[in-house]
């Protein structure tokens, strides 16, 4: 059993300076004198409230135009749904009102209708069965 911990301990230790020794090749010997372009831009490379980088770069020209239409979009959608609510909101109230206004009619009607009838009825007016 010692003979084989002690071979696997021989054997990793040439496997670690291989392994070492390959990733020192990787490092590049010369470095170019190009500069990458870039694909993105980050905040702290604008000038965050100047508005001549918002006007003058034709890509934040259309990102903040399809922005605009969106919102509009989403503003006219909003605006026709509240409107029919709206006008689902005052027919129901309109109903409530014509209710209300038949109520009141009639609870007038019968008290007119009520008050005029005579109310002093003597006992000669009472038929009489003989």
């Amino acid at each position: 059993m010692k003979v084989h911990c002690i071979n696997i301990l021989f054997f990793a230790l040439p496997l670690n300076i291989l392994v070492n020794d390959q990733s020192n090749y990787k490092i590049p010997k010369r470095t170019s004198n190009s500069q990458l372009t870039k694909s993105h831009r980050y905040l702290c490379e604008c000038e965050l409230y100047a508005a001549a980088n918002y006007d003058n770069d034709p890509q934040m020209k259309r990102v903040m135009q399809q922005f605009g239409d969106r919102t509009t979009q989403r503003f006219k959608e909003y605006e026709e749904r509240m409107k029919t609510a709206r006008q689902k909101c005052k027919e129901k109230c309109d109903k409530e009102i014509q209710k209300i206004i038949l109520k009141d009619k009639l609870e007038k009607e019968l008290t007119e209708k009520l008050f005029t009838l005579q109310t002093d009825i003597s006992t000669d007016d009472i038929p009489t069965c003989v």
